[in-house]
């Protein structure tokens, strides 16, 4: 198994203190932008290192090497789809790949390279299912939930760490874009984020997963 790797890895984490893997909505993501699919499950947006005093981005230029084993990108494709694009054109393209790899991928080089920064991130996509989660406590899509309920059920995935969550205001309804889950760099442990996302300070509002 790939993910036994990362724990033999040495622990030289080069620059980023914390990781977040970002997962988002798809319907609420495609509401105002044109999309070519707009799956029913959560996707990946992207697995980004931080530091906890300052952001990490474009830590190394035009660094991304195009995936040529189909069946790898089929397996990305299926975790980390570029919602504005078919399958068949974000696999010869892979433009929304080489963007967040560029951005995000290289802070984090030093101890992943660039394989197994795509495999680590498409392992902690499938270890935390957080549509499952939600299905279990009565939270659908197109259902509305307090922010508090909303986040107990994901609590029970974060090992008792509240995610972060961002939302879209509609009218007093904050509806859910994406999930913020937090590791710390060997990606063995959960931890708060540093700069998290807060739907709303009030944890009695209401919040919606769109349909």
């Amino acid at each position: 198994e790939f993910f036994v790797l990362f724990f033999c890895l040495s622990p030289v984490y080069g620059t980023f203190d914390y990781m977040k893997l970002v997962l988002q909505w798809p319907p609420m993501y495609c509401r105002n932008k044109f999309c070519e699919r707009i799956p029913r499950n959560f996707t990946v947006h992207g697995l980004w290192p931080d530091n906890k005093k300052y952001l990490l981005n474009n830590c190394r230029s035009y660094a991304y090497n195009a995936l040529t084993n189909v069946r790898e990108q089929s397996k990305l494709d299926d975790r980390w789809p570029d919602l504005t694009s078919n399958k068949s054109m974000t696999m010869k393209e892979q433009k929304f790949w080489e963007y967040e790899y560029n951005k995000h991928g290289t802070c984090c080089e030093k101890l992943y390279n660039q394989a197994q920064y795509f495999n680590l991130t498409m392992n902690l996509k499938d270890k935390f299912d957080l549509l499952r989660i939600l299905r279990n406590h009565g939270i659908v899509p197109g259902s509305l939930a307090l922010l508090s309920n909303s986040g107990r059920p994901l609590r029970q995935l974060t090992n008792k760490v509240f995610p972060s969550l961002k939302c879209i205001d509609n009218n007093g309804i904050m509806e859910l874009l994406e999930v913020g889950i937090c590791f710390d760099p060997a990606a063995t442990k959960v931890i708060p984020c540093h700069r998290p996302w807060i739907c709303h300070a009030d944890e009695n509002t209401r919040i919606e997963l769109v349909k």
